[in-house]
């Protein structure tokens, strides 16, 4: 029952937490990280419920928590990289680099020679 009211209590924080979260994209990343690691340790915790034998499956906790901190790790990196454009003083976007991107290729001598295509996956 105890494990009820926590998840229930961990659930209600984090989103909580998630909705006063400042735009700081090193909060986020680190943010979601931490989550990630938070929920993969009570699923891998909650795994031991359906083994015959949790004593000698404690590894699973630290499974559940590696395998949080990836899925944190890549939530954080999209959330970082993959957000709007910043904006400068006035609110207004300083530029706008579209992920994709489809082009012709051009020479002087034939004209149109075929074409090209850009996908952006991380901005630094």
């Amino acid at each position: 029952m105890w494990i009820k009211k926590f998840l229930v209590f961990s659930l209600a924080w984090i989103l909580f937490q998630s909705s006063i979260a400042s735009a700081d994209s090193t909060k986020d990343f680190v943010m979601s990280c931490t989550y990630g690691v938070l929920a993969g340790t009570l699923v891998g915790t909650a795994t031991l419920a359906f083994t015959n034998n949790p004593g000698n499956n404690l590894n699973n906790i630290a499974r559940g928590a590696s395998i949080g901190l990836y899925a944190g790790i890549l939530l954080g990196l999209y959330v970082v990289n993959l957000s709007s454009a910043p904006a400068d003083e006035e609110g207004s976007a300083t530029s706008y680099n579209p992920k994709l991107q489809i082009y012709p290729i051009v020479s002087d001598q034939h004209g149109v020679e075929g074409g090209a295509v850009r996908y952006s996956l991380l901005q630094f």
